[in-house]
């Protein structure tokens, strides 16, 4: 029982210092105040969960960048066929159910031109529509800010720290169809990243400062798929770090006193509202629906290991 506990601090301190060192490190895409005149292809993914690729139009019609062309991805569609169509010098994928403030093309730009990168991606700010949303779609940022320093995507050549998302990716559109066209299993995501720190080239990832917002619309089911997602899907790894997170506390809660416990609930409490404020949610709400939403998180992420397992095994059948 004490090692279990040691192991649950020991946890917990990791957490806090990578939250930490986020938090502090700020990773950020900035308002830099450059203008390029770069032609900048905008490929919006149809995701078939109730985008509103009206709203999106709009938001890239009011961009203060005008030299971009718009092009459509169906669910159907390969990303190669519409990688192939598009002219520009760059690449800004865009789910369907993102919107781009003022200021986003010609900052992901600069951005790209300073540190000579390949590819970008941006975690938009989310919108939530209520508490379900905010229980529910708040988790992904909580996990990968608190199991991640962002800064070191970046900093590091290791593939191990890469890490993106489907909703805002920027390339460099030759070094794209160059490397990732074609093989179209791994054109989005972190698969991408990685695929491009193996090739050498730099890459980083950071959060939209409202300069891009996801307003999901999912279903619920899928929230633990993405959750595992954040763990390269390893169910083992997935299985530690729920245990740790989930089952520590209430067990160093049975048997400890009160005031022992102000360490693990400081680490807890402050690891909470820095994340909160680095991805520009609710500290106050999201301190108190705490509780709730690692209970969502422990059913939607055992539901999706079930259902893995279960896929597993009827392959080898």
């Amino acid at each position: 029982m004490m090692v279990f506990v040691y192991a649950t601090l020991i946890f917990l301190v990791l957490r806090f210092s990578v939250t930490l060192f986020n938090f502090l490190s700020n990773p950020k895409l900035g308002y830099y105040g450059k203008h390029f005149n770069d032609r900048v292809s905008i490929i919006i993914c149809r995701t078939g969960g109730g985008g509103n690729i009206e709203e999106l139009m709009g938001t890239i019609s009011a961009q203060d960048y005008v030299q971009t062309e718009v092009l459509t991805k169906r669910p159907e569609e390969l990303m190669s066929m519409v990688v192939d169509r598009a002219s520009g010098k760059y690449l800004l994928l865009l789910s369907d159910q993102v919107t781009i403030s003022n200021g986003l093309i010609n900052n992901l730009i600069y951005r790209t031109k300073v540190y000579d990168l390949a590819m970008l991606a941006i975690l938009p700010s989310r919108k939530f529509k209520g508490i379900t949303d905010l229980c529910c779609y708040s988790l992904n940022d909580f996990v990968l800010m608190n199991i991640l320093p962002l800064r070191l995507v970046r900093l590091s050549a290791q593939p191990a720290f890469s890490v993106s998302n489907q909703a805002c990716m920027f390339f460099k559109a030759e070094v794209y169809k160059e490397n990732l066209n074609g093989e179209d299993q791994i054109t989005i995501g972190r698969e991408a990243m990685k695929q491009l720190k193996q090739l050498k080239y730099k890459t980083e990832f950071l959060l939209a400062n409202k300069f891009a917002y996801l307003e999901e619309r999912d279903a619920t089911a899928h929230i633990g798929r993405r959750l595992l997602h954040v763990f390269s899907n390893n169910m083992f790894v997935a299985l530690i770090y729920l245990t740790l997170l989930l089952a520590g506390p209430i067990v160093m809660t049975l048997n400890f006193e009160p005031a022992f416990l102000a360490l693990p609930v400081g680490l807890i409490f402050l690891t909470r509202v820095m994340i909160s404020f680095l991805a520009a949610q609710n500290a106050i709400l999201n301190v108190i629906l705490h509780p709730l939403q690692m209970f969502i998180m422990l059913i939607s992420m055992t539901k999706a290991m079930l259902q893995r397992l279960l896929t597993q095994v009827r392959h080898k059948n």
